[in-house]
């Protein structure tokens, strides 16, 4: 009876790695790899550069930030020379974080192992007892904001990136002194156009820019319908991050979900593991 049992208990552990290992399972893991890095939700880009700064009088969109609001000193600090503004050839994954695809996906990568841990790090338990975001008290939840991140992908030759120029202190310190946040990221659809309110992780250790933006616009909502054409402009020191995103409204998170994922790593398309063929049976 003992043998019996070890034979059996030895079936169970192979069946398990057979099934860890199964075609199902890297199907599952390829699918969930390509929505978070090379998809309708991440696209890679390399930033242009614009003529003039990006400042509260001239933000990411026209009319972006409220005129009556737009205060500051809009230069670089008083006696301090202006930064050169040289391109900016490293390339970047930006994500559209807060849609269901990219949340499944990353639950999909856990449910595997250990293997894909990194992409769970920076989650966020939703408590009830936080309110819904209120633009005009001051209060936001990033649950039920947008939140794009924007992720250094390969660097420039020369090591320069957004994580030089757009912090302090070799990116100990966020943001650098001459880049206006709130003026300078915007969301834009035909129903209007939010400024970033909120910046998660603003560390830079993990070479990510997470920004979240109000989802409702005058109480609507800022994605509303089906295949909603949602631009993204984000401006730092004239170098421009911008793509297009098309998403669903029904895809879009709205604060009801007990959990939220906010990855702030990749996995580089060409580097994603590729199933292997079968060996034939020999007999």
């Amino acid at each position: 009876m003992a043998c019996c049992l070890f034979l059996l208990y030895c079936a169970s552990v192979a069946g398990q790695e057979y099934r860890s290992n199964s075609p199902t399972t890297e199907t599952v893991e390829q699918e969930a790899l390509k929505v978070l890095n090379d998809s309708d939700w991440a696209h890679t880009v390399k930033p242009s550069l614009q003529d003039a700064p990006c400042t509260y009088q001239n933000p990411a969109f026209p009319d972006l930030y409220p005129k009556n609001k737009a205060f500051g000193p809009d230069a670089a600090a008083p006696g301090r020379p202006p930064d050169p503004v040289n391109a900016d050839d490293s390339e970047y994954l930006i994500r559209f974080q807060s849609a269901k695809p990219v949340q499944t996906a990353v639950q999909e990568l856990l449910a595997i192992g250990e293997k894909w841990s990194a992409y769970g790090t920076r989650k966020h338990p939703v408590s009830e007892d936080e309110g819904p975001t209120d633009l005009a008290n001051g209060r936001y939840n990033v649950a039920d904001m947008i939140t794009v991140a924007v992720i250094l992908k390969r660097s420039a030759p020369d090591g320069t990136s957004l994580f030089n120029y757009g912090y302090e202190d070799n990116g100990r310190l966020f943001p650098s002194h001459s880049f206006r946040v709130w003026p300078c990221a915007g969301l834009r659809t035909s129903n209007g156009q939010v400024s970033a309110h909120v910046v998660p992780d603003a560390s830079g250790k993990s070479k990510v820019l997470q920004l979240s933006f109000p989802r409702l616009i005058d109480g609507k909502p800022l994605i509303a319908s089906q295949h909603e054409k949602v631009e993204f402009r984000l401006v730092v020191n004239q170098r421009v991050f911008e793509t297009i995103f098309y998403i669903n409204a029904s895809d879009v998170l709205d604060g009801s979900e007990k959990t939220l994922y906010l990855p702030s790593v990749l996995t580089d398309p060409k580097e994603m593991p590729q199933r292997q063929p079968m060996a034939e049976p020999k007999f």
